[in-house]
């Protein structure tokens, strides 16, 4: 414990010295330091340092990816932590999100991750018109915040779809939600955006597209929302074969259609089994599609602009079935093989890291990267 003497000439350095000594240590930590003095707290709660602790985080600390059971029953068992570099490591009893389920009887799930913020929903079993309720937590801080009820009312009939991200230009964190009613073998959903900064839920006037007819369910690796865009797999008929990615930007609050690279559509006009998994790779859109034996990686190098796909990475040497699963936020990745097992492939070093993982009868829908962080969770102050 440091002498009242050493303590105030802490207290005397210049701000600047000060910051350069915080920015070391973890979020819990200074969290804790918080409440040394009224100097120390504004300085660790000013939006500048919060932010420059966390671009040291994202490029200085090794990322932790978490796991997450399927049927997330907000416990302990319900998740498994493994640091990147080494996934056959266990880091679960670091990581602690204060999950608070409102009934033993429900069921729940995440739906995103950025900046350190993990954001996830909880169902109750017991009535299929109750609706959803949905949390944001930051386990860096054991923080937590309940978001006010949606405005769009849900029932067993209806479809929802949720995404999380941050908005750069407003500085905001925003959940985006989707319900849809099928119509006609048609998605008639109406969206609304959730903003952190408002404390509030507000529709969206813009209509949906109406070309894309379903939503497909598969997010497993959550890298979206980090660059001011959510994205989600669309088709545009009843078969299940014409995809194309629907793309929503947060700070504009408005849809747009984004194609698939030619050779990924070719893919459905001869392949049986086709999957692809849309993420983030060092910033820039791309997909991972896999037909048969064969997988392909593509990147946007313009977003938007559909004559800027480029193949990445093409895998042709596989002799068993892979599950591409998505990308991490340190551009690697991460596939589901045979027996349980995860594989890691980092496309620079061209090696791949395989580990087991829980057990293939428990399910896993959903891997998000861990990010030390001191990013508030309540709404901002009006």
């Amino acid at each position: 414990m440091a002498s009242r003497r050493n303590l105030a000439t802490i207290e005397n350095l210049p701000n600047e010295v000060l910051s350069d000594i915080f920015i070391q240590l973890i979020a819990k930590q200074l969290a804790q330091m918080r409440c040394v003095c009224k100097p120390w707290n504004a300085l660790l709660s000013d939006p500048s340092f919060v932010k420059s602790h966390l671009l040291r985080s994202i490029h200085h600390n090794d990322e932790i990816l978490l796991f997450f059971r399927e049927g997330l029953s907000f416990d302990f068992s319900s998740f498994t932590a493994r640091p990147s570099h080494s996934p056959d490591l266990e880091l679960t009893n670091f990581i602690k999100p204060p999950f608070n389920p409102q009934s033993k009887d429900g069921r729940g799930g995440i739906i995103g991750s950025v900046n350190g913020l993990i954001c996830y929903y909880y169902k109750s079993y017991d009535d299929d018109d109750d609706d959803y309720v949905v949390h944001v937590c930051n386990p860096s801080l054991s923080a937590m915040l309940t978001l006010p009820p949606c405005l769009v009312p849900f029932n067993k009939s209806s479809e929802v779809h949720f995404r999380f991200g941050f908005d750069p230009k407003a500085d905001d964190y925003k959940l985006v939600k989707l319900t849809s009613y099928p119509r006609e073998s048609k998605m008639v959903p109406q969206a609304e955006v959730y903003s952190m900064r408002k404390g509030t839920w507000e529709l969206i006037s813009q209509r949906f597209p109406s070309h894309v007819t379903i939503i497909s369910t598969r997010d497993e690796v959550c890298t979206d929302g980090h660059d001011g865009h959510c994205h989600w797999l669309g088709y545009t008929d009843v078969g299940w074969k014409k995809e194309t990615i629907v793309a929503f930007d947060l700070n504009l609050e408005t849809f747009r259609m984004i194609p698939l690279p030619d050779s990924v559509v070719d893919y459905y006009s001869f392949c049986m089994n086709v999957m692809n998994a849309v993420g983030v790779l060092s910033g820039k859109l791309c997909v991972m599609s896999k037909a048969d034996l064969d997988c392909e990686v593509w990147v946007m190098d313009e977003y938007g602009v559909a004559e800027s796909w480029v193949k990445h990475h093409e895998f042709s040497q596989f002799f068993f079935d892979i599950y591409p699963y998505g990308f991490t936020s340190h551009g690697e990745y991460l596939f589901h093989a045979p027996n349980d097992r995860f594989a890691l492939y980092d496309p620079i070093a061209e090696k791949c890291k395989t580990f087991k993982i829980m057990g293939g009868q428990l399910g896993i829908i959903k891997v998000v990267g861990y990010v030390d962080s001191l990013v508030w969770v309540a709404p901002a102050k009006r």
